[in-house]
């Protein structure tokens, strides 16, 4: 039987409608991705940094996953059987096939090139992870493309680098990265790079960004690091520290 529902066009508000039939039913998720930079950071409406966002990436709980399902199924999203089947309790994959857009849910933990337990941040009275989640989630990729960069540049334009809720936490950025060396050699580098393509870009605010970058790459480098952190960095980068996801392609459903 097919949906009565009409999904909306503008990927916020598909996510935002996912979001609310999912909390209506008694399950939690969040944004991420780059939908969650359009809703958290104003400056990725400036024309410099502006991007198109069609797919939805969505972060929930394993426990919840029945409801889930129920939610985006109810909405009438096709599921991606054997992906699903095979990834149970990982991460789900459904389109919209009108409106040619894929959902991403990741269930507990976000595992690309590095894996972030997500639990802790599915906070209430918000559509999105906090703003330092969403920039972990693009610190971690080690081939960055033109949209990691523009998302991160645009979170440092818009938010301070700090230790609250509010700010790019750096406190917590900084203690994963002292107990893991290989999150601690990808950020570094993630780093480095949007600072010099904001430099590039030039502006007003490459300032800004250069500077909270540098006080965030600081605070990383004073943090006590764990035995482990020391142990792995003796073998640095002679062996490889991160995954590289495997290629997906759509064609089957678009």
């Amino acid at each position: 039987m097919e949906s009565l529902v009409v999904l909306p066009r503008r990927p916020e508000e598909a996510a935002k409608q996912i979001i609310e039939e999912a909390e209506r039913r008694g399950a939690t998720v969040r944004l991420l991705g780059g939908v969650a930079f359009k809703l958290q950071c104003r400056s990725t409406h400036d024309p410099r940094f502006y991007r198109e966002n069609k797919d939805i990436d969505l972060a929930g709980r394993k426990d919840q996953i029945r409801r889930i399902t129920e939610t985006l199924e109810y909405l009438g999203y096709r599921p991606r059987e054997v992906f699903n089947k095979l990834n149970m309790g990982e991460r789900l994959i459904y389109y919209d096939t009108v409106n040619r857009r894929r959902v991403d849910v990741f269930l507990d933990r976000f595992t690309m090139c590095h894996s972030f337990d997500l639990r802790e941040s599915l906070r209430p009275g918000t559509y999105t992870l906090p703003i330092t989640d969403l920039v972990m989630t693009k610190l971690q990729v080690i081939q960055m493309t033109e949209k990691e960069y523009m998302d991160l540049i645009a979170a440092f334009t818009d938010f301070e680098v700090g230790s609250t809720e509010d700010t790019i936490n750096a406190s917590r950025i900084a203690g994963i990265c002292a107990r893991d060396w290989g999150v601690y050699t990808t950020f570094r580098k993630s780093l480095a790079s949007v600072r010099e393509k904001a430099i590039e870009i030039g502006g007003g605010f490459s300032s800004v960004v250069a500077e909270r970058i540098d006080r965030l790459l600081a605070r990383m480098e004073e943090e006590p690091k764990s035995l482990s952190w020391k142990l792995r960095a003796r073998i640095g980068e002679r062996a490889r520290w991160y995954e590289l996801p495997e290629q997906d392609s759509d064609a089957p459903f678009f």
